[in-house]
């Protein structure tokens, strides 16, 4: 993939994202406000309500977040793998981490519903002796502390990471006043423009390799406490994977669909070719093909063993109500773009690659509830689908928030790295340019 952009221009501008326009604002407000209301609503239902309440804010605060995460670990893989076409649409992915601070704020909101989420381990039936040997790990004080302390960890090191990439693109480029002041938080002993993209860049490349081995044990520690531990009987070790898995894929989905939106309101289009499409729409196109590789992996053996207690899982999820929304899932995250992008033009072209985005969000905003929801009812007897306007509604509320956070990252960092950026890179991986690397022009 790195064939296609082996030249980079030696003059970038400074961009970053207009101010907000009215529709922008608007629709954020209008969402935000929907959300809120959904969620009263439900909250007014009594305790069913709270507890649709619970789980629709539990499935949409992991997916939010994930899908953010996985944004920031989208830029640490090309990061590390030195991907010099993927020098332009970086910071798309990297804005991820603008709601990351966000995230851990309503991370506490979500153990507000504990009682709901995790009753079948906080009130075991007497005699239940795998909850009883389970119950040093299936306690909720050290779940709690174990949680926030992981999440703690890498959410540093993604922000981190961040402030490090931009360091050298900002020193004396403040526009405004709300630049300026986060431009001299991230600039303090600064030593100069070539020097310090250097150092960023080594200290990037350590945080990063953390970065990578913290998203991989403390996002899938999560997947086993937020998800797994749902149905506490039942056991896989292919659920961290996969619960890690799920994030890197959405937040490459969310980088195609936020370059499509804003590249040229940002005016940046130029920097931003078909080639970059192209490569962009290979590795989504891959990790489908991986997501559902590692799904297999986790159903085939259970299938194979026959064993009662390894099959719930699976068995209250194929069944209706939820059998056609497991298949929906699987139809947009992987039969969708396996077909859709298999060819060469459709991920070139930025509209169609754009919607097989939305197509697979969708599909994973499908698949983080039934990573869940499921868990929390007796197979076989459920009245009624549990998704529906609370659910869709918190959606639209947290999509409000993200977007806005998404935004103001946009509107207030370089969308583009300067050419002294570009040239740290290691010589031995990447052509340099042979004029000036001069910081922004």
């Amino acid at each position: 993939m790195a064939g296609h952009s082996s030249s980079m221009p030696t003059r970038i501008p400074f961009r970053t994202l207009p101010k907000a326009s009215g529709a922008l604002l608007g629709g954020i407000a209008v969402a935000l406000l929907l959300g809120v209301a959904a969620a009263a609503m439900t909250l007014l239902g009594g305790h069913e309500g709270a507890e649709r309440f619970a789980q629709a804010f539990h499935f949409n605060w992991i997916f939010w977040s994930g899908t953010s995460m996985g944004m920031v670990m989208l830029t640490v893989a090309l990061h590390l793998t030195n991907a010099r076409w993927s020098w332009s649409l970086r910071r798309f992915a990297l804005a991820g981490v603008a709601f990351l601070p966000v995230s851990f704020v309503l991370f506490a909101v979500d153990w507000l519903g504990a009682e709901h989420l995790y009753h079948h381990w906080l009130h075991p039936a007497p005699g239940d002796h795998v909850l009883e040997a389970k119950s040093g790990y299936l306690n909720l004080p050290f779940m709690i502390i174990r949680d926030y302390l992981g999440l703690t960890i890498l959410y540093a090191l993604a922000i981190w990471f961040a402030a490090l990439a931009l360091r050298p693109d900002v020193y004396g480029a403040a526009q405004t006043d709300g630049q300026r002041r986060w431009y001299d938080r991230l600039t303090r002993n600064f030593r100069g423009v070539p020097e310090e993209a250097v150092r960023s860049r080594e200290l990037m490349t350590k945080v990063a390799v953390f970065l990578a081995f913290g998203y991989a044990i403390l996002w899938g520690m999560l997947g086993i406490d937020l998800g797994m531990s749902m149905l506490p009987h039942w056991f896989s070790t292919m659920f961290p994977v996969i619960f890690f898995i799920d994030g890197f894929h959405a937040g490459m989905a969310m980088t195609a669909l936020m370059v499509v939106v804003f590249r040229k309101r940002i005016g940046v289009d130029e920097f931003i070719t078909r080639n970059q499409f192209h490569d962009l729409g290979k590795l989504i196109f891959a990790f489908a093909v991986f997501w559902m590789y590692i799904n297999w992996s986790q159903y085939v053996v259970i299938w194979y063993g026959g064993l009662p207690h390894e099959q719930e899982w699976f068995v209250q999820r194929f069944n209706e109500p939820f059998g056609t929304l497991v298949r929906i899932a699987v139809g947009c995250i992987f039969v969708a773009p396996f077909l859709g992008l298999l060819t060469r033009p459709p991920k070139k072209t930025p509209a169609v690659l754009a919607t097989f985005a939305v197509v697979i969000l969708i599909g994973h905003w499908l698949e983080r509830f039934l990573l869940t929801v499921p868990s929390l009812y007796e197979s076989g007897h459920v009245e009624h689908l549990p998704l529906g306007l609370p659910e869709i509604g918190i959606a639209l509320g947290f999509g409000a928030v993200w977007l806005f956070c998404y935004t103001w990252f946009l509107r207030t960092f370089p969308v583009l790295p300067s050419p002294a950026t570009l040239a740290a890179v290691d010589t031995g991986f990447m052509e340099i340019p042979g004029e000036g690397h001069a910081a922004h022009a």
